[in-house]
């Protein structure tokens, strides 16, 4: 369909989500615009005689949706490594072999990397040691890296070509894992592995570029097809951004994007190199635009939880219930598996602090200074205070990139929402990650709630849906339908007192992602001289269609990307 057409689309369900939840039934756009939204007499009219006209049946027309945390940059760099996951990879064995295999066809001295491994799916139950990865890859430097992103496995050239021995201090914000002696296991925890990741991500680079546009470019068609119309890439680091500029400068950046630079020394580091080095440049300032620096405060799954004796009690005895309630140890499991440490204060502590208070308030202060916004990564309720009070001392300018952001923001309570909504912080949430088999045999903290969106609305607080892809599924209507029903791999619904109505999960992947964006006046609803970014869906869109409704077509910047709606 020709850009410089006017197209109709009639007999629709076209749901703007403007302020006032307008519907109408039908709309139009003409050299990437919408030209009308309303009754098809007067859509028609606008649009004039010689518009392509396409009849819906009733379907539903939405908003493009927008995954305000995503990670294309990581799909197409490691989309073409060796994924440790079933069916190929089920236990040590079958881990070591894909390894092998992979080092065999590797260019010598080179870099052999892996990801998405788990050990909760392996049948030993346990990650690979040292020994088992010198085994299956004794001539390469070796990065596996673990599916959430926050550990990884090396091999013995690997720990060396990081220069981490015996005698290596533990990094702040980071844990060396030991085993007899005081050797390195080869598990590398948050800050530890950032040496080994950043000489990985610098080999994959070198070695292979246009494997790596060639796979950015699948990804967008990908995310189009299943109606993402913009996207943030929420770790960027320089060698990164530099491959997204070519990839736009050869018109291959389908889905506008907005990057969030992190450092060059790793993700996980803090970016002072950002901070003080040159102002990134945003190209055409819409397919592709640079946005808040990203900091990361804590770890997965041991994140930065502070509780109670009551609540650590209370989550104790939740447990034992669910486990004898279910007839396994897995929630047992599942609360051990953090960690707990008790303090002297008498609270109980897990995971690992990324920034005290005064090194974030420091951080966000000189990011402020530079132009930026921050995007805090921040899952436990102890790295969500600890960001909440850096953002208190620092006052926001107006003329910043992007506003605040906490991203994912999972264990909160009441008091600590009201905080979040008094330092004017959005939240940027994954439901689908309600999906992830560890929740599936977690109970409830006592006073927290996981992913509180019911709350954190009632509190005003701007929230905003993503995927967190490729952690989890990219599918937004699959977000939109974990918001409503938040139900885990089990069927039982997790703290269905935070279920949100169908109404307000769109919104988070429409007109909030845009808000918290700061692109709310070109797209994220649908109205007159904005942007025609629009979803069409296979069926009218209610409470009883959601479980199965599907993108039939998708509309960037007026352009038919998935297959038309008349095909």
């Amino acid at each position: 369909m020709s850009g410089a057409q006017a197209h109709v689309l009639v007999n629709a369900d076209v749901r703007t989500l403007n302020d006032g939840g307008d519907r109408a039934e039908a709309i139009a756009w003409k050299n990437g615009r919408i030209v009308a939204v309303g009754t098809r007499a007067e859509v028609e009219l606008a649009a004039g005689p010689q518009a392509e006209c396409v009849d819906l049946g009733g379907a539903t027309v939405l908003p493009g949706f927008i995954d305000a945390h995503h990670h294309p940059g990581i799909v197409a760099l490691y989309g073409g490594v060796v994924r440790l996951v079933p069916p190929v990879v089920t236990d040590i064995r079958s881990l070591q072999e894909a390894l092998a295999a992979r080092a065999a066809v590797t260019e010598p001295g080179a870099w052999v990397v892996a990801t998405n491994w788990d050990e909760h799916l392996l049948a030993e139950g346990r990650a690979p040691t040292r020994d088992e990865l010198d085994d299956a890859v004794p001539d390469h430097p070796l990065f596996a890296m673990h599916y959430t992103c926050h550990r990884a496995a090396t091999n013995s050239r690997g720990l060396e070509a990081a220069g981490i021995g015996k005698d290596t201090p533990e990094p702040a914000g980071g844990a060396i894992l030991r085993g007899k002696g005081g050797l390195p296991t080869g598990i590398l925890v948050e800050r530890a592995f950032c040496g080994v990741e950043t000489l990985a991500r610098r080999s994959l680079i070198a070695r292979d570029p246009e494997g790596f546009l060639r796979r950015l470019a699948a990804h967008y068609r990908t995310m189009a097809e299943a109606g993402i119309t913009r996207v943030v890439d929420a770790t960027v680091p320089p060698d990164v951004m530099t491959l997204y500029r070519e990839s736009a400068r050869r018109g291959d950046v389908l889905v506008p994007t907005m990057m969030l630079p992190v450092s060059d020394a790793s993700y996980l580091q803090e970016p002072w190199d950002i901070i003080g080095g040159p102002l990134p440049q945003d190209g055409d300032g819409e397919l592709l635009t640079t946005g808040p620096i990203k900091l990361v405060f804590d770890g997965v799954p041991g994140c930065a939880m502070c509780l109670s004796w009551w609540q650590a009690f209370g989550a104790t005895l939740r447990s034992f219930g669910l486990a004898v309630a279910r007839g396994t140890f897995e929630p047992i499991r599942t609360a051990l598996s953090l960690g707990p440490q008790l303090g002297s204060d008498l609270k109980l502590r897990t995971g690992i602090r990324m920034y005290h208070t005064e090194e974030a308030a420091r951080i966000v202060r000189a990011a402020s200074d530079r132009g930026f916004a921050v995007a805090t990564h921040a899952i436990g309720n102890e790295a969500v205070e600890i960001a909440v009070a850096a953002y208190a001392e620092v006052p926001e300018a107006s003329d910043l990139r992007g506003l605040r952001r906490l991203e994912h923001a999972c264990f909160l309570d009441l008091a600590l929402i009201r905080k979040i909504a008094d330092v004017g912080a959005a939240v940027v949430s994954q439901p689908e990650l309600v999906r992830l088999p560890t929740l599936a045999h977690a109970a409830s903290i006592p006073g927290l709630r996981y992913m509180p969106h019911r709350w954190l609305l009632d509190a005003k607080v701007k929230l905003v849906g993503s995927s967190d892809h490729p952690v989890a599924g990219l599918d937004p209507l699959e977000g939109v339908r974990a918001a409503v029903d938040r139900r885990t791999v089990r069927g039982h619904a997790h703290e269905p007192d935070q279920a949100i109505d169908l109404d307000e999960a769109l919104l988070m992947y429409t007109r909030t992602a845009a808000e918290v964006c700061g692109v709310l006046d070109r797209c994220g609803t649908l109205e007159a001289g904005k942007r025609a970014d629009l979803v069409v869906l296979d069926v009218p869109l209610d409470g009883q269609t959601l479980a199965s409704a599907k993108v039939a077509s998708t509309i960037i910047g007026g352009a038919w990307i998935a297959p038309a709606a008349e095909a």
